[in-house]
C-alpha cells in the first residue's frame, strides 16, 4: 500500500478506536467488553474489503471508457486488509475460546481452543469468519501477483458473509426476523463506509471521482434509510423504557450513536450540495476530493467504534 493509504488506514483506525474509548467513557460504571476494541478494526477492515467488491461493480457498470479502479491496487488493497481482518478475528476466537474455558489466552490449552472452535456454536461461526476472511486475502494476493481481471462477485458474497456470521447470533436474534435486521444494519453500514473507503485508497483522477462519487452518493441515501431504520428499531427492542437511554450505558452509547448519525447525515447533505457538483463537473481536484472522503471515512469510523462498544454492552 502506497504511504497515504497507510495514512488512511492508520487515520481511520484511531478514529474508531477514538469510538471504542468514547463508549466506555459512556458506559461508566459498566464497560463494553474488552472484544470491542479489536472487533471495531475487524469490522472496519471487512467493511472496506467489501466496498471495493460493491466499488468494482459500480465501475464496471459505469458509463465510462476506461476503469476507474485499477485492479492490482484493489486486489492489494483486499489482501492488506484482508490479512489483517483475519488475524483480528482469529485473536477474537481466542480470547472468546479462552472466556468460555475460564483461563486467559495465554493458559488456554490447544485442546480447549479447538473444542470451542469446532464444537460450540459461537466458536464455529468465529472460524468460519476466520476462514473465510483468510479465504479473501488468498484471493487478493492471488489477484494482485497475476493482475487478474477477476469478477468482484466472489469478493461481496464472501465479505457478506463473514461480515453477519457474527452479530445474527446476538441478542437480536430471540426476536421475531431480528437477525434479519441486524443483517441489513450491518451489510449497510459496511457499505456506507466501506464504498467510500475503498474510493480513497483507489481513486486517483478526477474522471474516476467524477464518474464513482455520483453513483456512491445514491448508494449511501440507502444506506442511511436503512441503517437508520434497523438501529431505531434494534434500540426499541432493547430498551425497556424512554429513561433508559438516559440511565443505562447503553442507552447512552444508543444517544452518542444517533447524535454521530445525525452529524454524519448533515455532512453528507453538504457534499450533496457541494463536492459532488463539484466532482461531478471535474473542477475538484484529486487532493481535495482524497481530503474530503478521508474525513467522512474517519467520522463513520467513530460511529463504528459505538456500534462495537454497543454490540458487547449488556
Amino acid at each position: 500500500m502506497s504511504e497515504r493509504s497507510v495514512r488512511l488506514v492508520l487515520a481511520a483506525a484511531a478514529a474508531s478506536l477514538l469510538g471504542v474509548a468514547a463508549a466506555f467513557a459512556l458506559a461508566y460504571p459498566t464497560f463494553p467488553g474488552g472484544s470491542s476494541w479489536l472487533r471495531v478494526i475487524a469490522v472496519a477492515s471487512g467493511s472496506v474489503v467489501l466496498g471495493f467488491g460493491v466499488l468494482a461493480v459500480m465501475d464496471a457498470n459505469s458509463d465510462s471508457g476506461r476503469p476507474a479502479v485499477d485492479p492490482p491496487v484493489m486486489w492489494r488493497a483486499i489482501g492488506f486488509l484482508s490479512g489483517l481482518w483475519a488475524v483480528a478475528e482469529f485473536v477474537l476466537l481466542i480470547a472468546a475460546a479462552a472466556d468460555s474455558a475460564g483461563r486467559t489466552p495465554l493458559t488456554l490449552s490447544p485442546s480447549a481452543f479447538t473444542s470451542f472452535a469446532a464444537e460450540i456454536s459461537v466458536g464455529r461461526l468465529g472460524t468460519a469468519t476466520v476462514i473465510l476472511a483468510l479465504a479473501l486475502c488468498a484471493i487478493g494476493v492471488a489477484g494482485y501477483r497475476r493482475e487478474a481481471d477477476w469478477s468482484p462477485i466472489p469478493v461481496i458474497v464472501l465479505a457478506s458473509l463473514a461480515l453477519v456470521a457474527r452479530p445474527i447470533t446476538g441478542h437480536m436474534s430471540q426476536f421475531a426476523f431480528g437477525s434479519i435486521a441486524v443483517a441489513v444494519h450491518v451489510l449497510f453500514a459496511s457499505v456506507w463506509l466501506g464504498v467510500l473507503g475503498a474510493m480513497a485508497l483507489s481513486l486517483r483522477s478526477k474522471s474516476a471521482w467524477a464518474t464513482l462519487l455520483p453513483v456512491y452518493s445514491m448508494i449511501a441515501f440507502w444506506c442511511v434509510l436503512a441503517v437508520a431504520g434497523t438501529g431505531v428499531l434494534d434500540a426499541v427492542l432493547k430498551l425497556d423504557s424512554i429513561a433508559a437511554a438516559v440511565e443505562t450505558g447503553y442507552g447512552r452509547i444508543v444517544l452518542a450513536k444517533v447524535l454521530v448519525t445525525v452529524i454524519l447525515v448533515a455532512v453528507a447533505n453538504r457534499i450533496r450540495r457541494t463536492w459532488l457538483p463539484s466532482a461531478a463537473a471535474h473542477r475538484s481536484t484529486v487532493e481535495y476530493s482524497l481530503g474530503r472522503a478521508a474525513s467522512h471515512v474517519c467520522l463513520l469510523a467513530v460511529a463504528f467504534g459505538l456500534a462495537a462498544a454497543l454490540a458487547t454492552t449488556a
